[in-house]
């Protein structure tokens, strides 16, 4: 029997505005983001109430070269609904700056 995970595994490359879809990327192209950092995704999840860390050594299966996620927890949307959350939160972080 397989042990259910209590976090999510978010990739830079859901956000990345240069992806195409089969590339990787999870967020529609209007809430999409050009050069997303990890510290911008963990951030937005702080700012969401979600506890994180950012991963450096993992590496992205679909670009294997593109290195480090952020561990999301605890599991409370669903993960599309996070990425869209999360996506607007940077998104205006950014408009802030």
């Amino acid at each position: 029997m397989r042990k259910r995970r209590d976090y999510y595994v978010i990739w830079p490359a859901y956000f990345e505005a240069s992806k195409k879809r089969r590339e990787g990327r999870r967020v529609n192209l209007r809430l999409s983001i050009d050069k997303i950092k990890l510290s911008e995704i963990l951030l937005a999840a702080e700012k969401l109430g979600y506890k994180g860390e950012i991963i450096q050594e993992k590496s992205y299966p679909k670009s294997w070269w593109e290195k480090g996620c952020v561990i999301i927890y605890p599991k409370k949307d669903k993960k599309t609904e996070l990425l869209r959350k999360l996506a607007i939160t940077i998104k205006d972080m950014r408009k802030v700056k």
